[in-house]
């Protein structure tokens, strides 16, 4: 998760996806509230007009006739259920189409709330004593309600009953307020009529139900909420399938984003590794057409790496001609003391004070040799020819030169060297590098300790190890022992002999040579050290 590319993709997806499910949430609420309102007129329509054709003759069957006259393939189809009650009676069921128990059941409780004061709507007056016939006057016996009796101008103009039935007192002479009933949270008043609204589950399925009540009549009407709006689950699918993909697409452009905006990093990284001792005269690529910023730091970086080249120029130049100037005088000076040495008295303070000077240009000539070795590598110079190297016979010299290292220092040294071992390089380099570690596994032990070294291939590379007995290497130094003139706490007594430089040579040289110097172990007991080179 360390990628930069990955984290702006997915904070991308994180801020869209919670865009979109906002989004979503906030549409799809505000689209149901008005699925819903448009599914309460609906509704409302069929209950309002249902309510006027009910009065106090009509039996069940031909409200039910009725029902199916007027919305006969709504029922059918599982669209809308419809029943008609007289509260006056205990609300008694007048007539029902499509309605079922489980409806009945799953109302919640309390709904429809009765009208705690139902008033009777005016009776038509009936023609010849005889079932309900309709209104005589203007309308004609049809009226606008036809032979149910619907329409016409009231009844109690043409003499009939009064309002309510012979035995209830009209309208106008109840004691009390009009009718109220609770709204139910579905809807308004119209004058004398109670509406109610509730939503239920039947049998696994929403409902949405209407309840209206007038003069002691009711109305209670259902309709199927995903058939009144077959739409609507088709939306929901396409939002639920829609939104992760709308997140994919949104990560995927913040993924092609970020990729376009990493590649003139990309190339900057490139060319920063492109860039070592060897090539510093390597430039970031500068792009016209590239962001400010990224051409801003193109610019500084180049800035600073032209004069890291001349400084690093400087320093090479100062190293190498400082250690070839210095060669002559110290020549000099080694001949001027060897003479000096002779012609002095044996044994005087003279003599003395000569072989410690020699000993010290001795060791002054050989930091400047390395210094000037390390020069050459830094500029790339260091392997300058390329010759077949037999290492098995050159480690069967080398061997011979340790041993007697070893024997003066009081440690024992073994070898086990694989024959044909053959690479390509410079011999006297590979010898110095491999003395250096040999010498340092015998300067650095114990008494009576021992120094070993095994050669042999590994793969298409040799393999060569050298490892000694020893207090080992602490734990704080493993990350310092190749770098130029670090000696560890106990290699900085004078007892010592060394001036930090061996292991560093070392490494140049066989890195030099294509291949690889590491500690591969620094216990107590053991410390080893592993060259690997390419065969040839």
């Amino acid at each position: 998760m360390k990628s930069l590319r990955v984290r702006l993709a997915l904070m991308s997806m994180l801020v869209s996806g919670l865009a979109i499910a906002g989004l979503g949430l906030v549409s799809w609420h505000l689209m149901m509230r008005a699925v819903r309102e448009s599914t309460d007129v609906r509704l409302d329509g069929i209950a309002g007009r249902a309510i006027r054709d009910v009065n106090p003759w009509v039996d069940e069957s031909s409200m039910g006739e009725l029902f199916d006259a007027n919305h006969g393939e709504e029922i059918e189809g599982g669209l809308l259920a419809i029943s008609a009650r007289d509260f006056f009676e205990g609300e008694r069921l007048i007539g029902s189409a499509g309605w079922s128990e489980a409806m009945e059941a799953a109302l919640p409780e309390g709904f429809p709330a009765p009208d705690p004061n139902p008033v009777r709507r005016p009776e038509p007056r009936r023609r010849g004593g005889g079932p309900p016939g309709g209104f005589e006057g203007p309308g004609g016996p049809e009226g606008r309600g036809g032979p149910e009796g619907r329409g016409g101008r009231p009844p109690d103009e043409f003499g009939g009953p009064p309002p309510g039935g012979p035995d209830r007192p009209p309208p106008e002479d109840r004691e009390g307020p009009p009718p109220e009933g609770p709204d139910g949270g579905g809807g308004p008043e119209h004058g004398g009529r109670v509406i109610e609204y509730t939503d239920a589950v039947v049998e696994g399925e929403a409902w949405r139900f209407i309840s209206v009540q007038e003069r002691g009549y009711g109305i209670l009407a259902g309709m199927h909420f995903s058939k009144a709006n077959p739409g609507l689950e088709q939306l929901r699918r396409g939002l639920l399938l829609g939104a992760p993909i709308g997140v994919f697409l949104v990560g995927f452009g913040g993924w092609l984003v970020a990729e376009r905006a990493m590649r003139p990093l990309r190339r900057l990284t490139e060319t920063a590794r492109q860039v070592s001792a060897r090539a510093l005269d390597a430039r970031m690529p500068e792009d016209p057409h590239s962001d400010p910023e990224i051409a801003k730091l193109t610019g500084v970086l180049n800035a600073m790496m032209g004069r890291i080249e001349v400084a690093f120029a400087h320093a090479n130049r100062f190293s190498a001609d400082v250690s070839h100037e210095l060669k002559t005088p110290i020549a000099v000076m080694q001949a001027e003391i060897e003479t000096a040495l002779r012609e002095c008295e044996a044994g005087g303070r003279e003599e003395s004070a000569m072989v410690v000077l020699l000993g010290e240009l001795g060791r002054l000539k050989s930091i400047i040799a390395s210094l000037l070795l390390l020069s050459r590598a830094d500029v790339g110079h260091l392997i300058q020819k390329r010759d077949a190297v037999d290492l098995s016979d050159e480690l069967e010299a080398i061997a011979e030169d340790a041993e007697i290292l070893s024997d003066q220092a009081g440690v024992t040294f073994t070898s086990e060297i694989a024959s044909g071992l053959r690479v390509a390089g410079d011999a006297i380099l590979l010898r110095q590098a491999l003395l250096n570690l040999l010498g340092n596994g015998v300067k650095f032990n114990n008494e009576e300790g021992f120094v070993r070294m095994t050669a042999g291939r590994a793969g298409d590379h040799v393999r060569i190890a050298v490892e000694n007995s020893g207090p080992g290497i602490a734990e704080e130094d493993r990350e310092k022992i190749f770098e130029r003139f670090f000696r560890g706490d106990r290699s900085r007594s004078r007892e010592v002999d060394g001036f930090g430089l061996g292991l560093s040579l070392a490494k140049v040289i066989v890195e030099g040579h294509g291949g690889s110097l590491a500690l591969e172990e620094a216990t107590p007991e053991v410390t080893r050290f592993v060259v690997m080179l390419p065969g040839a």
